[in-house]
């Protein structure tokens, strides 16, 4: 397993999440303000060490490989700083009760964020992901999957197991 293929596996489960909030917004079913606050809460908490991981990973060993894979990186990680600065207005306006005033601001910064969302991981995976495989190879990719893995096992452990009455 090469570190592209986390990431890739990692982008179906955000893909995911982000159909269901957009689902929500969308439909505006009896549950769909507790299912945008907690998706909005799941992303938040996700995203900084898995954006972290493909950074380290992937995207900085890219980057050394040349100018311009250094500027498709700066793309990438410029992707991520936007996603972060849109993520954090629609976890705000979910923060607090959904009012029928706010609704449809929720609604369209949530599908704006889907959409922006969507359009980030098609462009990693299209072209950074697809550069990194060309320019860093097999080998190195395999060897950023351990790390990836490892740091998810180490992960695991720090969490505490259930209580034994």
């Amino acid at each position: 397993m090469i570190a592209t293929e986390i990431f890739r596996a990692n982008h179906r489960t955000i893909r995911k999440a982000l159909v269901t909030i957009e689902r929500a917004l969308l439909m505006q079913t009896p549950q769909w303000t507790v299912v945008a606050k907690n998706l909005a809460h799941y992303l938040d908490l996700e995203l900084r060490e898995y954006w972290g991981s493909e950074e380290r990973c992937v995207f900085l060993p890219l980057a050394a490989t040349g100018p311009d894979a250094g500027r498709v990186v700066d793309e990438m990680l410029q992707g991520h700083r936007d996603l972060e600065v849109q993520l954090a207005e629609f976890k705000a306006l979910t923060r607090c009760e959904i009012t029928p005033e706010i609704t449809p601001l929720v609604r369209e910064k949530g599908v704006a964020l889907v959409k922006e969302f969507l359009h980030h991981m098609f462009v990693e995976e299209e072209l950074g992901f697809t550069l990194a495989e060309a320019r860093l190879g097999i080998g190195q990719l395999e060897d950023a999957a351990d790390r990836v893995l490892s740091l998810k096992a180490f992960e695991k452990e720090l969490e505490e197991p259930a209580a034994v009455d």
